[in-house]
This record gives structure tokens, sequence and C-alpha cells, in this order.
């Protein structure tokens, strides 16, 4: 098939790593994705340096002219299947394509309150043939807010690459980099530093985790979408008594490693779909401590493959983060790691997704 993936973000976090990552696996399988995006963003760089197809787009404002010029242009020139969007001001840019007969997926990552005045709306509503959401919790939303039938929606969680993310992934290089003792218990982050990934309530929970496990460390894997949410985390960090035992890791590529060397996975989110992080950790027969927000608990079921506690909850968090360093769940880690090889593999993923795309492209 011959599909654009349009992204009109400027960051690089989950909802965009998985775009390329599907753009190299259509590479890799025989067919033909491209990656239409800003040029100054950070999912455009590193397409090019992952040597990925892609052509520079200016989605700027709702419906930019030259965007969607370039997008219809690039559609009919490559002989486009279909168009799938990702972001809000694509997504209105793709509608102008579709109504000159080019089929259009939207994809919606994110569980969060969506816009639904009436251009919002008539995009929701004439923009897409088919809209594919990350999670019940986001289905159960667009419907909700009657911004699409239920019956136009599938759902089609994140895939994980069990070649990259398995149980013999050694994470010994990531201890020997950072100089963590033999002794150390890495409890570890990771996701783009921004306020609703709720880095600031594990930072909380240091103190706490550390009187009572007193070989803990702890690994906030990611960067600040802005510099400020960088600022406010470092000022909750000099806030810690232990904050000798935080480290901030920045932008990694390796995170498989950080799991691997890590004792236990924590996703603090306020807001979450389903987690990409989540399905690594299971592969990886590591134990998941989760807030229990959005999408989350379609993946962890609190007492067989994980645990949840109440976003917010610093005292909780640290109460059962503690429970899994002093008693390792191998029953649980055991049951996600099934789930993981048997549901969530990427391949799974990508052929759930064809399936989406060759029904859009018939149907036109």
């Amino acid at each position: 098939m011959r599909v654009a993936h349009t992204e009109s973000s400027i960051n690089l976090g989950g909802q965009e790593l998985r775009i390329l990552e599907q753009i190299r696996w259509a590479r890799d399988h025989g067919h033909e994705f491209w990656l239409l995006a800003r040029e100054e963003s950070a999912i455009y760089r590193e397409a090019g340096r992952r040597n990925l197809s892609r052509r520079a787009v200016p989605f700027r404002g709702s419906l930019n002219p030259i965007a969607v010029l370039s997008l219809i242009r690039f559609a009919k020139l490559r002989r486009i299947d279909v168009i799938d969007c990702h972001s809000s001001r694509d997504a209105s840019t793709a509608m102008a394509a579709r109504l000159l007969s080019i089929p259009v997926v939207r994809t919606q990552h994110v569980c969060v309150a969506l816009r639904d005045d009436l251009p919002h709306r008539l995009t929701w509503r004439l923009g897409s043939d088919r809209i594919i959401a990350a999670s019940d919790s986001i289905a159960d939303r667009i419907v909700n807010q009657g911004l699409g039938k239920r019956s136009r929606i599938r759902v089609v969680g994140d895939g994980i690459d069990l070649g990259q993310f398995h149980p013999c992934v050694d994470g010994q290089a990531v201890r020997d980099e950072f100089g963590l003792p033999p002794s150390a218990r890495p409890v570890t982050v990771i996701g783009m530093i921004r306020p609703d990934k709720g880095q600031q309530y594990l930072v909380r929970a240091v103190d706490d985790i550390v009187a009572r496990i007193p070989d803990a460390w702890f690994f906030i894997v990611g960067s600040a979408t802005r510099p400020e949410f960088l600022a406010r985390l470092d000022a909750e960090i000099r806030g810690v008594r232990r904050r000798d035992r935080i480290v901030l890791t920045g932008f990694r590529e390796d995170v498989e490693r950080f799991i691997a060397a890590s004792d236990v996975i924590v996703l603090t989110s306020e807001i979450e779909a389903r987690s990409r992080v989540i399905p690594q950790a299971f592969a990886m027969k590591k134990p998941v401590v989760a807030s229990r927000v959005g999408g989350i608990p379609e993946l962890v079921e609190d007492g067989r493959t994980g645990f949840l506690y109440p976003c917010g909850d610093v005292r909780k968090l640290a109460e059962t983060v503690v429970g899994v360093l002093e008693d390792f769940p191998r029953a649980r880690v055991e049951n996600a790691y099934a789930l993981a090889v048997r549901d969530l593999s990427f391949d799974t993923m990508m052929a759930e997704t064809l399936e989406v795309y060759q029904e859009v492209a018939e149907g036109r």
C-alpha cells in the first residue's frame, strides 16, 4: 500500500515515534509509507536520520492553502491509497484532500477532552473515512462527545517490537554509564517531561521510598517539551532530601536498556491513552506500577498483570513501589509477559492498521 502519514506536531514523543516505527515497518514489509510534517519539527528531523521517506509540508493553522495544495499534489503524484492524519491541524488539511476523493483515516492517540466547536466537529465528521483510536477510552470519548459513530472507529493499541524488547536485553551499560552501585534498585519513569506526565509525583515519593528501600535509585528518562517544564521539575527535585538518587537522562533512544536496568517501571501520567512503555516493560518481564487513568486499566489489570494506584496519590505510589521492591511479583510479571507476546506485538498492530487502510481504500 501507499500511505502518507501527516503530523503537525513539532515535538517527538510516543505519538510521533509510533508513526516513525509504522513507516519503518512498512518499508521493511514491501509497502510505501511517507511522513509529511513541518520541516522544523523534531519528527521530520528524526525521519531523515532514520532514512525514512519524508516530505516537508507547512502544517500551520487549520487550512493553510500552501499545506492543502502541497498535500493534494503529493497524494496525486505518489498515487497515495490512504492519508493517515495524527493531529488536528493536519487533519483539517487532510479533509480538503478527502473532498477530492483521497481516502483519509484519522488516528487519535491522546485521551483528552477534544475540541468540539463547529470547525472541529466538521473535521471529525467530514474529514475522514475511518478513525483509529489508540484505546477504548479514546473511542468512548469520541462517541460521547458526538464526534463520531462507534461503527466508524477501530481501536488499535500500540505494538512492541519483540526483537528489541525482550527479557534478555542487558542493562548493565546503563548502570555503568550513570555510576550506579551493584546494589542499586532503579525505579524508572519514561516519557516526555511535561506536567500531565506526572514525573513530579515520583519525585515527591523519593524520600519515602528510600527510607524503606535504602538502595533505591530513580531514572527519569525523557526530554522536556518546553524549558519551563524542565525548570518546574528541577524545582521539585531541589525540594527532595535524597535528590542525589534522582538521575535525569534526557531523551534516549535506548529505552530498552533502561527498562532492562530497572527493578520497577512506573507510569505517573495524569492523561494517557494506553502507553507504549507498559507493553515494553511487559515484554521485558519488568513489574509495572501505573496511575489509574485513561486507557491504562485496559492494559494493566490490577493484581494480575501489574499494579494500579490513584493518580496523584504520592503516598500510595510510594507504598506500591516499596511493595514491589520488597517482594518481586513473579506471577503478575509472567501474566504480563504472556499478554505482550500473544496480543501486543508490532506485527499484530500493523496487521490491524492495514486492515483499516484496505477497507477505506476499497470503499472509495
